[in-house]
C-alpha cells in the first residue's frame, strides 16, 4: 500500500469545483504509552451481606457459627462472605470479636460496596499535537511502504510529553463506555477509577500523514486537508493548526505559483 496510491484516492474524489494545488508528505509521531492501574467494582449489596453487618453492628460474634445459627444461613456461605468483607476492609476482628469498620458502616448505609480488582495494564496512543490519545490499528499504519522521512514541522521534540492523570482516566472511562454500548450490562454494577499507578513511554511511533492544499476555483478559497492513517480520515485538528499558521500566505503564494 502506497501513500501516492492514497493521495491520487483523495484526489479523485474532490468536487469539480476543487482542485489541489500542493501535496506533501510526513509523520506526525505519537506515543505509545502503558499505563497500569487498579479499579474499583461498585456493586449493590445482596440480602446476605446486609444482614451480616448488621447483624455484626448490632452484637459480638467470635466464629462463623454463631452467625449461621441466628441467621438460619450455611455455615460455609457465612464463613465465605465474611472473609470476603475482611479483605474489603468492611469487618475486622478486634479481641476475637467481628466488628463493622467506618468504612462498612458507609457502604451499609449506601447499600453498594466497593471491591478492588486485579491491576489493569492498556497500550494507548497519545498525540501530544493534539494533547489527546487517538484511536486506531498500528498494524494497519504499518502496511504503507513508502513512509516520509519529514516529520510534522509544528511537532516540538518530546520524549516524554506531560499527561495528567484525569486525562487517561478519562480516556479509559470513554473506552469502556464504547465497549459497553452494545453489550447488555447489569447497571447495578459499575467500575470505577480514581488513581493512575504507573505510566510508561515505551515507543515513539511516526504516522504518516497526507497534506493537500485545495483551491475552490467558484469562491476562490483555500482550503487545507490532513489525512491521518491513523484515524484513517481526516484530522480537523491538525488541518485547523496548519490554517492558523499558514492559512494567510496560500493566496499570495499558490495563486503565483498557479
Amino acid at each position: 500500500m502506497k501513500l501516492q496510491s492514497l493521495l491520487e484516492t483523495l484526489n479523485s474524489q474532490l468536487n469539480p469545483n476543487e482542485k489541489c494545488v500542493q501535496s506533501s508528505f510526513w509523520c506526525l509521531p505519537v506515543h505509545t504509552v502503558q499505563v497500569s492501574y487498579k479499579p474499583v467494582l461498585r456493586r449493590k449489596m445482596d440480602i446476605l451481606m446486609k444482614m451480616l453487618l448488621i447483624s455484626i453492628q448490632k452484637a459480638r460474634f467470635k466464629s462463623p457459627l454463631q452467625i449461621s445459627e441466628i441467621l438460619l444461613v450455611e455455615q460455609l456461605f457465612v464463613q465465605d462472605l465474611l472473609s470476603k468483607m475482611e479483605r474489603m476492609q468492611l469487618i475486622e476482628r478486634h479481641e476475637e470479636v467481628y466488628q463493622i469498620t467506618e468504612k462498612g458502616k458507609k457502604q451499609l448505609e449506601s447499600g453498594v460496596y466497593e471491591e478492588d480488582q486485579e491491576v489493569t495494564t492498556l497500550h494507548m496512543l497519545y498525540s501530544s499535537i493534539h494533547e489527546s490519545f487517538l484511536s486506531g490499528d498500528l498494524d494497519e499504519v504499518l502496511e504503507y511502504e513508502d513512509f516520509p522521512e519529514p516529520i510534522y514541522r509544528y511537532y516540538k521534540n518530546e520524549e516524554q510529553p506531560s499527561i495528567s492523570h484525569e486525562v487517561i482516566i478519562n480516556e479509559i472511562r470513554l473506552m469502556d463506555t464504547k465497549e459497553q454500548e452494545d453489550v447488555e450490562s447489569d447497571h447495578e454494577d459499575e467500575m470505577q477509577i480514581s488513581n493512575i499507578d504507573q505510566i510508561e513511554f515505551e515507543q515513539i511511533n511516526d504516522i504518516p500523514c497526507i497534506e493537500i492544499i485545495i483551491y475552490n476555483e467558484k469562491v476562490s478559497v483555500f482550503q487545507c486537508r490532513v489525512w491521518n492513517t491513523l484515524l484513517n480520515k481526516w484530522d480537523k485538528e491538525i488541518e485547523s493548526q496548519i490554517t492558523q499558521y499558514e492559512g494567510s500566505s496560500w493566496k499570495e503564494i499558490l495563486l503565483e505559483e498557479k
